[in-house]
């Protein structure tokens, strides 16, 4: 049973480790309003955990919305989030620039910069096919529907494994006049032709059944798996169940002295003026109580996910312990370590 003596949202779940491990995990989730100064303070109550999934329609042809965190095991640290992305007040904009980083006392870990156009169509042109000036932006979600993806124009059967839901996808000269381009790309890397590829941009989770996430799903042995056993023929990579880009984690371990920074990405933000928010540590302490023993579960922070809209955030904090050593008579207790420094 659950003793959660904290003001975070905790549960608990049984999984399987990498290695084929059964264990009982712990999930604390630790929930941040933050201001345009970059002061924080414990959201009360903290935003629920997400135990699956969510598309705001067909997850084949809409975005993922929200990421399941009831998940075994995560390799390193991990930011996603939903954002959007906002021009200059008060002027015309038709190409702009925003960034989200993440940082250990200054020292970057990651820096992510993406660059959105207004609405481009490919037209005719002594040349080929050239894009027309773009129109104006307006705040726009930074969501991989108005990134680089898609379905071939030619042949829906064929798709992007990276993001289904895009647009430009295998665009032939013939076919090209009148369609859009994408308006989310990496600010080095701009598409240029209809025929070339780009990088797929943005800050979100990445569904499961895009890669490069696809690829990492074993085999399924079926009699195990009708048996409760282990369900997998092979083990689980250590990044299986991370979701954000790969752009976006690090294997460093989360510490005392991480900031994230956004810029072009909060409305309350000047255009170009960077938002950084210290990010707080407040390591949860965790123990199973059985009869006559006590074992501690170690908890490691792996995920930040960032609403810039709703001016809040959340840290994600997981252990796990044997089940072997889990009863149905154990008391797992979830307790405040009564510092900010403890990790």
């Amino acid at each position: 049973m659950l003793h959660n003596f904290t003001p975070w949202q905790a549960s608990v779940f049984e999984g399987w480790q990498a290695d084929g491990i059964a264990s009982h995990v712990v999930l604390v989730k630790q929930s941040f309003d933050f201001d345009e100064k970059g002061n924080t303070s414990l959201m009360e109550p903290c935003v629920e955990i997400v135990m699956a999934d969510e598309y705001s329609g067909d997850p084949t042809s809409e975005p993922l919305v929200a990421v399941n965190e009831q998940v075994a095991f995560k390799q390193g640290f991990e930011v996603y989030g939903n954002f959007t992305a906002y021009p200059p007040k008060g002027k015309t904009a038709r190409v702009i620039e925003v960034e989200l980083g993440l940082a250990a006392n200054d020292t970057p870990i990651i820096k992510k910069r993406l660059r959105l156009t207004g609405e481009r169509k490919w037209r005719r042109s002594l040349l080929g096919p050239v894009a027309t000036d773009p129109s104006p932006i307006t705040p726009t979600a930074v969501c991989y529907s108005r990134a680089f993806g898609g379905k071939a124009h030619h042949d829906q059967s064929d798709y992007s494994l990276e993001n289904p839901i895009g647009v430009g996808f295998k665009l032939k000269n013939k076919h090209a006049v009148g369609q859009l381009l994408p308006a989310i790309e990496y600010a080095n890397e701009v598409l240029r032709k209809p025929s070339h590829q780009v990088s797929v941009a943005g800050f979100s989770a990445i569904p499961s059944h895009w890669s490069p996430r696809i690829e990492l799903m074993p085999e399924i042995d079926e009699q195990a798996l009708m048996a409760g056993k282990y369900p997998f023929k092979t083990s689980l990579a250590s990044n299986f169940y991370n979701t954000a880009p790969t752009d976006q984690q690090t294997k460093q371990v989360f510490t005392k002295g991480w900031a994230f920074s956004l810029s072009g990405l909060y409305p309350l933000q000047e255009y170009g003026q960077q938002q950084t928010v210290e990010l707080p540590v407040l390591k949860p302490l965790v123990q199973v109580a059985n009869t006559l023993t006590r074992h501690d579960i170690d908890m490691h922070c792996d995920t930040l996910v960032i609403d810039s809209d709703a001016q809040c955030f959340s840290l994600l904090w997981r252990g796990h312990i044997n089940s072997d050593n889990v009863a149905s008579s154990s008391n797992i207790i979830v307790a405040e370590q009564g510092g900010t420094d403890a990790v």
